[in-house]
C-alpha cells in the first residue's frame, strides 16, 4: 500500500461519520416537514421560478410548499433516543413508554394506574404515584400518545385513541383489572375507559378532570386552518409556560420552576408533541363526557374526584358530579388551582390513598 494512501479503517470511519450525518440531516427536515412531497413541491417551485416562464405557476407552487411546511408533518413520529427508565411495549396504537412503581409491601394485588394530563408526560404524574406507592400500591405511569418516549403515528387524538391506548397496555402487560387514576386530560381517559370497560375498572379516582366544562373555550379556536399550526410549531414552549403559569397557584414555587426546565427541555426534544396537543385540541371532547360521568355513577366502587377550589382551567364543578354520580367522594383542596396534583401533592395523594384504602376494604 503506498503511503499516502488512506487506511480502510480510517475510509469505514469517514463514511459511517458521513452517513449518520446525512441521517440526522433528513430525519431534522422530516421533522420540520420536510416529506418527500414537501421537497417535490420545493424542486417544481424553484424549477419554475429558475426559469422566469411560469410565475403564477411558480407562485401557486411556492404557496402550497409553505402551507405543507406550516402545518405538521403527517406520518408516524417518535423519539430517537431511548428512555432512561421504564419500558417500551410495541401497542396497535404506537409504541408507550411505561413504567412501574413497586411497593415494599403491597395491600392489594390489584395495580393502580395513573394516566397524566393534556400537556404532561409520565414524569408529571410521579410524585403523586410515588405517595400511592409508599402508601402499598403496585403503581403503573406511561406516556399518553405523542408524549414523552410514547409514539405518535398521525391519526386524530380523539379520546377513543386514548382510550384504545390504556386497553392494550393492560393487556399487553397482563392486567385484568386497575385502580385508575386519572388527572385532568387523564381524568377524561380514565372515565371514558370506565364507561367502556367497567369489568376492568376496581375504583376510580379523578384529580380536576376535564370533561364537562372548562373556563374558557379556546380549544375551539385550533380548530381554524393554519394560525393554530404556525402557533404550536413556532410558539409552543411560550403557549405551554404561559398556560402553566395560569395553572399555579404560587408560581415562585421550587416545583413549579423544576416544572418549567422539564417543558422546555420537552420542547427541544420531543418531535411529536406540538402536533400531538394540536390534534389533541382539535379532537378531544373536553366538555362533553357527561355520559361518562353519569355511566360512572353505576360502577360498584366508590368513584373519587379531586379539585382545587381556585381552578380556572377546568373550574370546579362538585354540584354537576354529585349530580351524576350521586355517590362520588369530592375532595376540594383550598387555594389550589389546576396543577392540584403536583403544586398540593400532599392533600391530592391523601385523597386518593383514603379513597384507595376504602376500595380495597
Amino acid at each position: 500500500m503506498a503511503e499516502d494512501e488512506p487506511a480502510p479503517a480510517t475510509i469505514t470511519k469517514t463514511a459511517n461519520a458521513l452517513a449518520q450525518a446525512a441521517e440526522f440531516a433528513l430525519a431534522s427536515l422530516v421533522n420540520l416537514g420536510w416529506t418527500w412531497p414537501n421537497i417535490a413541491f420545493a424542486i417544481a417551485a424553484a424549477t419554475t421560478a429558475a426559469t422566469g416562464r411560469f410565475p403564477r405557476s411558480a407562485t401557486i407552487l411556492g404557496f402550497i410548499l409553505f402551507v405543507r411546511l406550516i402545518r405538521f408533518p403527517e406520518g408516524p413520529m417518535s423519539r430517537s433516543d431511548q428512555p432512561a427508565t421504564g419500558e417500551m411495549v410495541d401497542l396497535p396504537t404506537g409504541a408507550t413508554h411505561y413504567e412501574w412503581l413497586e411497593a415494599t409491601t403491597l395491600l392489594s394485588e390489584v395495580p393502580v394506574v395513573v394516566v397524566h394530563g393534556f400537556s404532561g408526560d409520565l414524569n408529571d404524574v410521579r410524585p403523586l404515584a410515588a405517595r400511592i406507592r409508599d402508601a402499598g400500591h403496585r403503581v403503573l405511569v406511561y406516556d399518553l400518545v405523542g408524549r414523552g418516549y410514547s409514539a405518535c403515528r398521525g391519526e386524530r387524538h380523539t379520546c377513543r385513541l386514548f382510550v384504545s391506548q390504556l386497553s392494550e397496555l393492560l393487556s399487553a402487560l397482563q392486567i385484568q383489572r386497575a385502580h385508575l387514576v386519572g388527572n385532568s386530560l387523564g381524568g377524561g381517559v380514565a372515565i371514558e375507559f370506565a364507561r367502556y370497560f367497567p369489568q376492568r375498572v376496581e375504583s376510580l379516582a379523578l384529580v380536576a378532570p376535564v370533561g364537562l366544562r372548562l373556563a374558557k373555550r379556546t380549544y375551539v379556536l385550533t380548530r381554524a386552518p393554519l394560525v393554530p399550526d404556525v402557533l404550536f410549531r413556532c410558539f409552543l414552549q411560550f403557549s405551554l409556560l404561559f398556560g402553566l403559569e395560569y395553572e399555579w397557584a404560587d408560581v415562585k414555587n421550587p416545583k413549579y420552576r423544576t416544572m418549567v426546565q422539564a417543558y422546555k427541555r420537552r420542547v427541544a426534544e420531543e418531535p411529536a408533541l406540538g402536533r400531538s396537543l394540536l390534534s389533541t385540541a382539535r379532537h378531544f371532547p373536553f366538555e362533553q363526557l357527561g355520559p361518562a360521568f353519569a355511566a360512572a355513577g353505576a360502577l360498584p366502587r366508590p368513584v373519587l374526584v379531586v379539585w382545587g377550589d381556585g381552578d380556572r382551567t377546568c373550574p370546579c364543578a362538585a354540584r354537576d358530579v354529585r349530580r351524576l354520580v350521586p355517590r362520588a367522594d369530592v375532595v376540594v383542596v383550598r387555594g389550589a388551582r389546576h396543577c392540584v396534583y403536583t403544586e398540593f401533592v400532599g392533600e391530592s395523594a391523601r385523597a386518593v390513598v383514603d379513597h384507595l384504602r376504602r376500595a380495597v376494604a
